[in-house]
């Protein structure tokens, strides 16, 4: 399942890996740091609870899975017009390369400039960015920036350049997709820190959590505000302990170690343990296997779960 929303750590090449390590008999599956929400979308399970700490990823979920296609793709195509915007999964590719006169390379940069900064502008001056209004321009910010990607500024505006795509048949395609497949299955959108109490009750009473936090030890800049620290590490592992004291099932994906680096707390917390399980994911998606716990390992994505 691949959603409309390009997100940093999108798992969802990962998930037939995966999912040989989740459990078959899911009530309530909560899909804990869930961003872009492959992993939640792509599980078999009666109820699905989406969390992130992200207001703007969980605005834009919700948004999206509100509404008919048919009657948001409208919305979208009128939104691309104002803004003088390429639509090539409607016009095809070649319109707008005779227009620009650009290269391969530069995709629908130059012909998309001036209507995507408009674009931009007019988001971050809407001062309510939960309205109707203000998604449907941030959805479309998603599909023509750098990467598809998703960034915000300390100041909470997105700040993102300019991308070399567009509104093409491949995001059109997720986008339905994605609605689709919310409206057929039971799911909540909650916006919500991993330590705050409500967020631990709904942990505490579902069936099984997958979480996906920032790594420690990774590149990825999630937005210009994110502060993953040690103690942050550490307070997650906390929590993932109260979890298996209370024989709550649950996976984790991180890295443990990289070139130059060490998730000293992940390690140390895992070390000569009997109840944890370390599943090692090939991030070149050629397979998985179980290892044990390799210090001197160059780079380890791992799965690590309590049963």
């Amino acid at each position: 399942m691949k959603t409309p929303l390009n997100y940093t750590g999108n798992k969802s090449r990962l998930m037939d890996q995966f999912k040989n390590h989740f459990p078959k008999d899911v009530n309530v599956f909560v899909d804990l740091f869930c961003g872009g929400a492959t992993v939640g979308l792509s599980v078999d399970a009666k109820k699905v609870i989406f969390i992130d700490n992200n207001i703007n990823v969980i605005n834009l979920l919700k948004h999206l899975s509100k509404y008919n296609f048919d009657t948001l793709l409208l919305r979208l195509e009128t939104l691309v017009e104002k803004y003088g915007l390429s639509y090539s999964a409607k016009h095809g590719y070649k319109k707008y390369k005779k227009l620009s006169g650009e290269t391969d390379n530069n995709g629908f940069k130059e012909y998309n400039t001036l209507g995507y900064y408009k674009l931009r502008s007019d988001y971050n001056s809407v001062k309510d960015k939960s309205s109707k209004e203000a998604c449907d321009l941030l959805y479309l910010l998603v599909v023509y920036a750098f990467n598809n990607d998703m960034r915000f500024n300390r100041s909470g505006e997105f700040n993102l350049p300019i991308g070399k795509t567009d509104l093409n048949k491949n995001n059109i395609e997720k986008l339905k997709q994605y609605i689709d497949r919310v409206k057929k299955i039971d799911c909540d959108f909650i916006c919500g820190d991993f330590r705050e109490e409500n967020i631990k009750k709904i942990l505490m009473d579902a069936d099984f959590i997958y979480a996906d936090p920032p790594y420690l030890i990774g590149n990825a800049v999630y937005n210009e505000t994110s502060n993953w620290t040690e103690q942050t590490e550490q307070e997650l592992i906390d929590l993932l302990e109260l979890l298996n004291k209370s024989k709550k099932r649950f996976a984790v994906s991180n890295v443990l170690d990289k070139v130059g680096a060490s998730n000293k707390p992940l390690s140390d917390w895992l070390f000569n343990r009997n109840d944890l399980h370390i599943v090692d994911i090939d991030y070149h998606y050629r397979g998985a296997s179980y290892n044990k716990i390799n210090r001197a390992a160059r780079e380890r994505e791992v799965l690590i779960k309590n049963f």
